[in-house]
């Protein structure tokens, strides 16, 4: 019986929340730096913490406050999130594993009400695999109107890169 009322609670909340969401703007913004040396893509992605929050609660069916859950419960519900939202693959479809490196709020977000929070991340990939598949649809499936902008910067390359809901992959060249 409590598990039910957990569940409904949980619901109620999940549906009240569009009702008190603070912005109309539905964006992330992440910097991504291929490492020679490690050969790992460093990642750093930043978000409203409002809409990670519902996006962690939507999947794990139960409260999540990046203030009120544990450290290590919140951080591992947004690598499990990471791990289905934001995929790099080589190009026969390989997923390359997410190493959690952790996260920082944003202080000066704070003052206005609409705290973002920076996620910081690698992935371990072989230096065989010069193109890599990026899916980035991180919150693409709670807003239509998401957008996610990504700036890439290799050795010899910077690039600007855009996903929309309609976009969520794109093929990415790390090294010559």
């Amino acid at each position: 019986m409590r598990s039910v009322l957990q569940l409904l609670a949980v619901a109620l909340t999940l549906s009240c929340i569009p009702c008190i969401h603070a912005h109309s703007l539905h964006q992330s913004t992440a910097e991504a730096q291929w490492n020679e040396e490690s050969k790992k893509l460093e990642v750093s992605l930043t978000v409203f913490i409002s809409d990670l929050e519902l996006a962690l609660m939507r999947q794990s069916e139960r409260l999540m406050s990046a203030d009120k859950t544990p450290a290590a419960e919140f951080d591992g519900q947004i690598l499990t999130y990471l791990a289905k939202t934001f995929v790099v693959s080589d190009e026969a479809g390989k997923a390359a594993k997410i190493e959690w490196v952790g996260r920082e709020l944003d202080r000066e977000s704070v003052k206005s009400g609409d705290p973002t929070v920076t996620l910081f991340f690698q992935i371990a990939l072989t230096a065989r695999a010069p193109v890599v598949v990026l899916k980035h649809g991180v919150l693409s499936d709670l807003f239509q109107d998401q957008m996610n902008l990504l700036h890439f910067r290799g050795r010899h390359q910077s690039k600007q890169l855009r996903f929309t809901r309609e976009s969520v992959i794109q093929k990415l060249q790390l090294h010559e």
